[in-house]
């Protein structure tokens, strides 16, 4: 049974280098976040789209932190742990800053944001992505 808790991502910069977000619980920021860019919602290579998906709490992923469920064409998607595009895989990292370096994004302290997010988010949610007033670079 998922409860009706909400996590919103919003993406704030589209790029072909990436995707960076920030993740919102109960109106405070808990995360940056960064993805693939958009490549048509293509496996391993691309964010996912917008919408509204169930997350539930995963114990057979290959990080075995988050799984986001019912995405259109795709299956095992993740909230996991990472330093930059390379480790994405078509999933979510999670960090508390984002830094940019030679057109490549990284993220940081991606393990310790991810054992905070277990303290303080339930196992199963609603993640609700957003691109409102992102900033399109290409």
């Amino acid at each position: 049974m998922f409860l009706s808790k909400e996590v919103t991502l919003q993406r704030t910069l589209l790029s072909k280098y990436g995707v960076r977000g920030v993740m919102y619980y109960q109106n405070k920021r808990i995360a940056h976040t960064l993805e693939n860019p958009w490549i048509d919602n293509q496996r391993i290579i691309s964010c996912i789209p917008t919408g509204k998906y169930k997350v539930k709490n995963d114990n057979t992923g290959r990080f075995r932190w988050w799984r986001i469920c019912d995405v259109p064409g795709r299956g095992l998607i993740e909230i996991h742990q990472g330093n930059d595009i390379s480790h994405t895989k078509g999933c979510i990292l999670v960090g508390n800053t984002i830094s940019e370096h030679n057109n490549t994004l990284y993220i940081e302290n991606s393990l310790d944001t991810l054992r905070y997010l277990k303290k303080i988010l339930p196992n199963n949610f609603t993640l609700n992505i957003e691109e409102q007033n992102s900033k399109i670079i290409f």
